[in-house]
């Protein structure tokens, strides 16, 4: 049964490799810069580190090693086949890097949102830490930022059918998530601290540029029906304790209102925008206001011509 999960996996995974390669020259001209900014995050993830260390192939075990500081782990073949609910989790030193890797969940549709809460792909606390070319798959958060990983870097990182947060900030640092693909998620950027943690990250800042995001129903909810979803952003609207945002040149994608939460912006909070577009599949009007530095379109060209852009930059990670 694992044999055939695995074979599965890898022709999906190269259907989508040379599906994207079907672009016309054209396009394959205008994205030249964004394969370029691709390519030096993964040299630079693994250059000029102290040390590197190799992960390769199918994985049997949960990576809870911890990395050091100024050290890079190269996990480009490396692949954990629903190893665990939570497959890859480290702490260490600061200033160190992770590139690559495939977590593939396989949790049947019918898993509970509560069990689904309980699982994540990546999980770290190494503050300055780079996490780059990550593949996450069917879990309930896709990265999650634990305590002690202040100023972190997610560059490049492609997730999707993810059930809770695709990224998970809770602990409202400053950070950074750009040129990533999530592609499904039930609510996109978490930074709202859970209840009893008492954590204040209003003089931080989050800067989310240079994605292409979609908002998936999911099979089961936290809450009101099945399948939905939530919104782009999750912030704490009663404290606001949650950190400034810089939001600019992103793409996202919704079809339906959500449950709960909005698909407009954090309230109250000190805002950097610029140069957005929405691309809204739902009925009727987009339900809620954007500032002008949003541009709203029913357009589906719109998001399928960045996804094949996407693509085109990031050919090894499908």
């Amino acid at each position: 049964m694992r044999n055939r999960l695995v074979q599965g996996l890898t022709t999906f995974v190269a259907m989508t490799t040379v599906a994207t390669f079907g672009l016309p020259l054209t396009a394959r001209a205008a994205v030249a810069d964004d394969a370029a900014t691709a390519q030096r995050a993964a040299a630079g993830c693994l250059a000029g580190k102290a040390r590197t260390v190799a992960v390769r192939g199918l994985q049997n075990s949960r990576y809870t090693a911890d990395i050091p500081a100024d050290s890079a782990v190269d996990a480009q073949t490396a692949m954990w086949l629903q190893t665990d609910n939570w497959p890859v989790s480290f702490n260490g030193g600061s200033g160190s890097c992770w590139f690559g890797g495939q977590l593939f969940g396989t949790y049947p549709q019918t898993t509970r949102w509560d069990q689904f809460h309980h699982t994540g792909g990546l999980n770290f606390q190494n503050d300055h830490m780079t996490i780059v070319d990550l593949r996450v798959h069917n879990y309930g958060d896709g990265i999650r930022v634990r305590a002690g990983a202040r100023d972190f870097t997610i560059d490049g990182a492609h997730l999707s059918f993810i059930h809770d947060d695709c990224i998970e900030n809770d602990q409202l640092y400053s950070g950074v998530v750009q040129n990533s693909f999530l592609d499904g998620c039930y609510v996109a950027f978490s930074a709202r601290p859970s209840s009893g943690d008492h954590v204040d990250g209003h003089t931080n800042t989050y800067t989310i540029r240079n994605n292409v995001v979609r908002l998936q129903a999911m099979p089961t909810v936290y809450k009101g029906k099945a399948p939905g979803h939530g919104g782009f952003f999750k912030w704490e609207d009663g404290a606001h304790v949650s950190p400034k945002l810089v939001v600019a040149n992103n793409v996202f994608r919704v079809d339906s209102k959500p449950n709960h939460q909005t698909l407009g912006l954090p309230k109250g909070y000190d805002l950097k925008c610029s140069n957005n577009v929405v691309v809204w599949l739902g009925k009727g009007r987009y339900p809620d206001r954007l500032p002008k530095c949003f541009t709203v379109t029913r357009d589906r060209k719109v998001w399928d011509r960045a996804v094949a852009k996407w693509h085109a930059a990031h050919p090894t990670n499908p």
